[in-house]
């Protein structure tokens, strides 16, 4: 019975924070086989442990109450002693000992405050970034699009259908920290070729919001209206994309092909 009781809690409350906590969300996302249920029953393990420091310090203090209560007895004083500390030990309720109700109540207590306490740091912007560089330190798809974003660079991304986008990652996918989706603000697209895999491209947003002048703020339309959802399992890869890195490598093959076309 106390074996049961006490893995339900464990498993319960490190279900419960890890749903709260982003990184911890995002690991078990990314968790494969047992691992989710491993990081569940740690971060519940932690908070018994903490339950089970705080049962014993909450029990130490009533013996020391106890024992400046019992002191008169030892300079003459008649009248019983009080042992409420050790009665709490040997007592139960619904046939659960107090000591373990203690233990159980402190634990869930402790689940919930740091639960909140994860929860409250969403909403600050500032600890949300570091949430978020938490989250990029272990995975190298997120780390590039936080580095694309502090660098103010564009970000290539390439679909299973080799179908490519180039653009800027939304700053809104940040803020609802959605790490399912990449959320592109298009410059380019268009798709690599089935055999050289070379970037081929097809539309140019850019010259497209220069034309019609759409800003990030210009109304009715604005280049936010124009944004892409990718969802990460239907990507093929990422990486980060210089526009002049890419015009030099294009002059470069069209030397090179033009230097193949004049020895023929």
């Amino acid at each position: 019975m106390l074996g049961a009781v006490l893995i339900l809690v464990v498993l319960v409350c490190g279900y419960f924070y890890t749903s709260n906590h982003l990184p911890s969300r995002f690991k078990q996302k990314e968790a494969v086989g047992w691992n989710a249920y491993f990081d569940v029953a740690l971060h519940g393990s932690l908070f018994l442990l903490q339950g089970i420091i705080l049962a014993i310090g909450l029990w130490a203090v009533l013996a020391c109450i106890m024992f400046l209560l019992n002191a008169p007895l030892h300079l003459g004083a008649s009248y019983t002693p009080f042992t409420f500390a050790f009665s709490i030990l040997s007592s139960d309720i619904w046939g659960l000992k107090l000591p373990l109700i203690f233990i159980v109540t402190l634990t869930i207590i402790r689940c919930i405050s740091s639960a909140r306490a994860a929860s409250k740091e969403l909403k600050d912007p500032e600890k949300r970034i570091k949430l978020y560089k938490e989250i990029a330190s272990t995975n190298s798809v997120e780390k590039i699009l936080f580095e694309s974003l502090e660098a103010d660079l564009l970000v290539l991304v390439t679909l299973k259908s080799r179908k490519v986008y180039v653009g800027m990652v939304d700053e809104s996918r940040f803020e609802s920290l959605d790490t399912d989706t990449v959320v592109l603000i298009p410059f380019l697209s268009g798709y690599r070729d089935k055999d050289t895999l070379t970037f081929h491209v097809e539309h140019n947003y850019a010259i497209h919001y220069a034309e019609r002048r759409i800003t990030l703020k210009s109304e009715p339309l604005s280049v936010h209206h124009y944004r892409h959802a990718l969802p990460r399992e239907q990507i093929e890869s990422i990486s980060l994309f210089d526009f002049e890195t890419y015009e030099a490598f294009q002059l470069k093959l069209k030397k090179a092909e033009n230097a193949k076309q004049n020895v023929n």
